[in-house]
């Protein structure tokens, strides 16, 4: 069994990327009862997991575009042969387009690209 890998998104720190992924899973339900989340702490913490997300995966690049606000919305999804609906995150970017984004694939990246960096 492997060591836990920590994380670091803004000033914060998690133990694990299982402790990272938690904590923004935790937080869905209160993000999506606000309806949309454009300022604060929570907003700059989001904004900087998402902006790494971006910076560490070819394809995700900002390319000017801002960072709006943040929401949690139902998305359906197809699983074990039907549509299930599932709470997930949404970037809306200044060209208008709201963009939903997995945050295990967001953590996973920063941690992989992490590590690459680390290893030049």
């Amino acid at each position: 069994m492997g060591r836990a890998v920590p994380v670091k998104i803004g000033q914060k720190e998690y133990e694990s990327k299982t402790a990272a992924i938690s904590h923004y899973m935790n937080q869905r339900t209160d993000v999506k009862a606000a309806g949309i989340i454009s300022e604060g702490d929570y907003f700059e913490e989001l904004k900087e997991l998402f902006t790494l997300y971006c910076d560490s995966c070819p394809g995700w690049e900002l390319k000017g575009r801002l960072i709006k606000h943040f929401t949690v919305q139902n998305e359906p999804r197809f699983t074990n042969g039907r549509w299930v609906s599932h709470p997930c995150y949404k970037v809306q970017l200044s060209n208008g387009e709201l963009r939903p984004f997995s945050i295990e694939k967001a953590i996973n990246a920063i941690v992989k690209a992490a590590a690459a960096n680390q290893k030049k």
